[in-house]
C-alpha cells in the first residue's frame, strides 16, 4: 500500500474511531513494527508484539499526515521509545 493511501486510511480511522480501517492499517505497518521489534529485543519480542499491539490506536492516532514526517519514521521512532520505556518496565 502506498503512503498517501495509507495516511488517508489514517485520517479515516482519526476521524471516526471506524476498527476495521485501524485493522487495515495495523497490518499495513505491522513490517515496520516487526522489524524494529527484532532489532531492540529477540528475547523480549512476545512481550513486544503484545504491548505494542495494544498501544497501536494510540500511537497511529497522534500521526499527522500534514507534519510531513514518513509513516516509517514516525513508527520507528513512536515504537522505539514505547519499546525502550516497556523494557524499562515504565510502560
Amino acid at each position: 500500500m502506498e503512503e498517501k493511501d495509507l495516511a488517508k486510511l489514517i485520517e479515516q480511522y482519526q476521524h471516526t474511531g471506524d476498527q476495521q480501517i485501524l485493522e487495515a492499517v495495523r497490518d499495513a505497518c505491522r513490517p515496520v513494527v516487526e522489524a524494529l521489534i527484532s532489532e531492540l529485543a529477540e528475547d523480549s519480542a512476545y512481550l513486544l508484539r503484545a504491548k505494542g499491539r495494544d498501544r497501536f490506536p494510540f500511537i497511529i492516532g497522534k500521526y499527522q499526515t500534514a507534519a510531513g514526517l514518513s509513516l516509517e519514521t514516525f513508527l520507528r521512532n513512536t515504537y522505539r521509545f514505547y519499546f525502550q520505556q516497556v523494557l524499562k518496565g515504565e510502560a
